[in-house]
């Protein structure tokens, strides 16, 4: 049991890393710092949908990863 909670608490921290990295990464792609939507060949009129759908991920991973985190640490 001990052995779930400790993979449950690391699972959690992994995915919040995730959300937040990819949150991170929304930053970069709507401020356009470093070039980042020339690099991935992003066009202007489809920032947005990435952005929303990104976004969500991320809010998403976020939020689980602190359920798995409270219930490996709780």
């Amino acid at each position: 049991m001990r052995g779930r909670r400790i993979l449950v608490a690391i699972v959690g921290l992994a995915q919040g890393a995730i959300g937040v990295l990819t949150g991170f990464f929304v930053f970069l792609l709507y401020f356009d710092f470093l070039g980042v939507q020339a690099a991935f060949n992003v066009s202007a009129e489809h920032v947005p949908l990435f952005l929303l759908i990104l976004s969500v991920f991320s809010a998403f991973s976020v939020i689980s990863a602190f359920f798995l985190v409270h219930e490996g640490f709780g």
